[in-house]
Formats: structure tokens, sequence, C-alpha cells
């Protein structure tokens, strides 16, 4: 695909050409675009992986076939067999089938050629209107954002394998409400958090105290066997994550993956302050031996941590803190302490630092 270079507020898009009969370098084509305003770094990337596609294939007179009679339905069938499998974690997968649920009944009947941007439009006014089955409430605003999300990758694929020549989804989903701010836990806080924390078992205590001292994403610390540490160099290495997702039989099951992205997976550094609070955690533990629950059948699973952590908040009368806001947390400091974007994103396994 073509390449993607930043220039200054555009990008600049690069095709490589190949070689003319006589071992000569064609010259690269080149085109300038400006992304849409206001898109997050995740949708800019889309976007522009979008573009980079259509340049490419329009340098290449590359004929654009495009199925008239494939409807979103199929595609979608299509795309949850052939191409999400390799795509996407299963945790990604599992709620993106739950999403897909949610708009097939109202859009799956159309033809790919035909779904316009006021269908999608109508489709997010509709599900604010529905309710949860479990809470009876509306559909939380993140639900119906994440129905959008859904549906720009499916078609982004769609349009990449020459079904569409464009993604009718793009820029059709407004927030509706209020946006929160990202919730962190001060420094009182925190420190109230850790003396309660120090009123616990070892287990529990190294577990938030990991978290606040790395950044990690709660499934990254549920996921680390002891053969994840290297506890004289200091560190230890993000090789996996453990996550509960639902099945779309209304049952729950305990998943274990790969890192969300390749630059999750990473090593990490661990403060001298919690070697030997490990150490002591460890004991004779096989390298196979699950951090957290201690033997090598099963590891622990987050949500048994999320409880945890609201009662010792209420014993250290602090705000109602989750586990993620623990990571914030962790940004925040280092932020203040100093710590240059491109290290701290690393630190997280972001993509990339604008995520950061």
């Amino acid at each position: 695909m073509a390449s993607i270079r930043k220039r200054g507020n555009s990008y600049l898009l690069v095709v490589s050409m190949g070689y003319d009969p006589e071992g000569h370098r064609r010259k690269p084509q080149q085109k300038t675009v400006h992304p849409p305003e206001n898109l997050t770094p995740k949708a800019k990337e889309k976007w522009l992986e979008e573009e980079a596609a259509l340049f490419e294939r329009e340098c290449k007179n590359q004929p654009l076939i495009v199925d008239k009679s494939i409807t979103l339905a199929e595609y979608t069938a299509y795309w949850l067999a052939h191409i999400a499998p390799g795509k996407l974690a299963k945790s990604t997968l599992a709620r993106d089938k739950q999403d897909i649920d949610r708009f097939l009944p109202a859009l799956g009947s159309y033809k790919l050629t035909d779904l316009k941007p006021e269908h999608f439009r109508n489709l997010y006014a509709t599900l604010r209107k529905q309710k949860n089955s479990v809470t009876g409430k509306p559909l939380s605003e993140s639900t119906v954002e994440g129905v959008h999300a859904c549906l720009c990758g499916i078609l982004s694929d769609a349009m990449e394998g020459g079904f569409l020549d464009h993604n009718p989804a793009w820029r059709t989903y407004r927030y509706a409400g209020k946006k929160k701010e990202k919730v962190i836990a001060d420094e009182a806080t925190t420190q109230r958090l850790i003396a309660a924390l120090e009123e616990e078992s070892l287990k529990y205590e190294t577990y938030f105290k990991l978290i606040i001292a790395t950044g990690m994403r709660r499934g990254e610390c549920c996921g680390l066997q002891w053969g994840d540490f290297d506890l004289k160099a200091g560190t230890l290495t993000v090789q996996r994550t453990v996550s509960r997702i639902s099945t779309r039989d209304g049952h729950t099951k305990v998943v274990i993956q790969s890192p969300k992205t390749r630059s999750s997976r990473r090593e990490v550094p661990i403060p001298r302050n919690l070697i030997k609070m490990l150490q002591s955690l460890k004991g004779d533990a096989e390298p196979e031996v699950w951090f957290l629950s201690g033997n090598a059948e099963k590891p622990v699973e987050p949500r048994c941590y999320r409880k945890s952590i609201q009662i010792y908040l209420r014993q250290a009368a602090v705000r109602k803190v989750r586990p993620h806001t623990l990571r914030h947390t962790f940004a925040t400091t280092c932020l203040q302490a100093g710590c240059d974007i491109k290290t701290l994103s690393e630190f997280l396994g972001h993509a990339n630092p604008n995520v950061t």
C-alpha cells in the first residue's frame, strides 16, 4: 500500500511504481491530503489508510470491482468468516459481534452501494431510544459510538476489498451530550489507597501497586506469569492479556490472548521498591505459574480485582476509582515528572504517541 508521511498539518501519500523493462526505477507518484478536522487519532489513521488504498488503486489503474448485489448482511457474514478472525483480538471480535447484532436488523438488507449517510444517522437516533436488556436503561452513548466504529471498520474493509469506492459511514456520527473527562486519582487519593492496600493481603497489594507504578492494563497484569519477570534486572515483559468476553448466546467466558497491538507487547521497568514485594510473593514458583493465581492451571480474571478495589476505597474513604483509572494516574504522574511523550507511549504500550 502507499506509504504515509506526515508533513505539518498534511500528509504525503507516496506510491512506488516499480521498475521499467530496462530495470530503471519509475518515479513514485505523490499526493498531499488533509484529514478532516476533529477526528480521533484512531479515526484519522483509518481515514489515511483508506485514502492511501484509493490513491494506489488510482495510480496503478486497478479497476474497481463492485458487486452491485451484495448486501451489508452478506458482506458482514463474509467479513466475520474471512477477515475479522485474522485481524481482531478475540475480545474485540466478541464486542463487534454485539454491535453487529444491533445494526443488522436495521441496515442488513441494504446493498452496500445503496447505503447513504442518513441511514447511519437514523440508526444512531433509533439506538439512543432503545433500552439495555439487562439494566432497562437507555443504551449508553459509548455503546452507540461503538456501533459506529464497528460499521466504519467493516465498510473500510469492504472498500479496500473493492466492494465500495468510499466509506459511506464516515463522519455520520456525532457524540450526543457532554463527554466526561478522564478520571485520575490525585496524589492524596493514591496515597490513601496505598495505605489501605498495605492492610490487605500481599497479593492484592502487589497487584494494585504494580498498576500504579507501571501503568499496565489490568488484563495485562492478570496475564503475567512468573517467567515474564526478571527481578534481577528489574523488568517484566507483557506478552498476553486476560479478559472476560460476552458470547452471542448470552454467556461469558475468560480468554487469554496476545496484547491488543504489537506495541502492547513490551518490556516494562519495575520500581525498586516493588522488587522485594514481588520476590516475597513469588517464593519458589515455577516460570509457568500465573502471577496472581499462584498456580499453573488458570489466571485470575480482571473483574475480581475491580470489585476488590471498591472495598479498599471505601475503607480509605476516597472517591470511586476503577483499576483502569490507575493507568491514567500513572500517565499523568509521568508527564508531571517530565517524562517525554514517546517514552511514556512505549511504557503504556500505545500504538503511537498520538494516542498518549
